[in-house]
């Protein structure tokens, strides 16, 4: 196997990963944003309705930036969005992490638990730098016209 197939291989199974994560993360918010909603009202004082608002936008952001990745379209805004968006959550599990917030993020709704902390912290930072690769890298079609 040479070293062009290998990237390649690193490559698109590093964007299916993240497309995987973004549309597991958002279908599982949409199935039961109960433990999203929690974890808001833990982190600020705000009417209900605002974070009934958040857990309806966030996953479908996540599922639209899940299929765009899928699809490449528009594939370095589409991957610079998804590390932005992985930015905003790491800040949110720096700041749980250090006020000491010890339940479940909401992060998978109720299918899969992921309590807020360090883990929570490196995973953050894991999938940046997974979806800045992408970005960087650049998503390039499957098939090569020559």
């Amino acid at each position: 196997m040479n070293k062009d197939r290998i990237k390649n291989i690193v490559y698109y199974f590093v964007l299916y990963l993240i497309a995987g994560i973004m549309l597991f993360s958002g279908i599982s918010k949409i199935i039961d944003p109960t433990p999203l909603i929690e974890t808001l009202k833990l982190t600020a004082k705000l009417p209900e309705g605002i974070f009934i608002i958040i857990a309806t936008i966030l996953p479908i952001i996540e599922i639209v930036l899940g299929l765009l990745i899928i699809l490449k379209i528009k594939p370095k805004p589409v991957m610079f969005a998804t590390v932005v968006l992985f930015a905003a959550f790491l800040v949110f599990s720096i700041y749980g992490t250090i006020v000491g917030m010890n339940n479940d993020c909401g992060c998978f709704g109720s299918l899969a638990k992921s309590e807020i902390g360090w883990r929570m912290v490196g995973r953050n930072v894991l999938f940046i730098a997974l979806s800045a690769f992408l970005l960087m890298r650049n998503i390039k079609p499957l098939i090569r016209v020559n």
